[in-house]
């Protein structure tokens, strides 16, 4: 069973994972940056990241998974799971 991690102490992929995650949740940039701990430089770095390497995209309802996104969560972050 996966533990529950708290997104502050998050690192690296972890953190764009997560910041993945709140976005296809429907949550806004300033919801995940309130709960990384303000930084609001990171969000905009990681959600830039993830559109860059076309794992997410920007749809009439909010954000998706693209294909790629989904493989690269399940290879790199396979069951991780966070709270909010």
């Amino acid at each position: 069973m996966a533990t529950m991690m708290d997104p502050v102490r998050l690192s690296g992929l972890k953190q764009a994972s997560y910041v993945m995650q709140s976005l296809t949740e429907g949550k806004s940039s300033e919801e995940i940056t309130a709960s990384l701990g303000g930084d609001m430089q990171l969000v905009s770095m990681w959600i830039s990241f993830l559109r860059h390497n076309n794992w997410i995209i920007a749809d009439v309802n909010g954000w998706a998974v693209t294909t790629k996104g989904a493989q690269w969560n399940r290879m790199n972050i396979d069951s991780a799971k966070f709270t909010s």
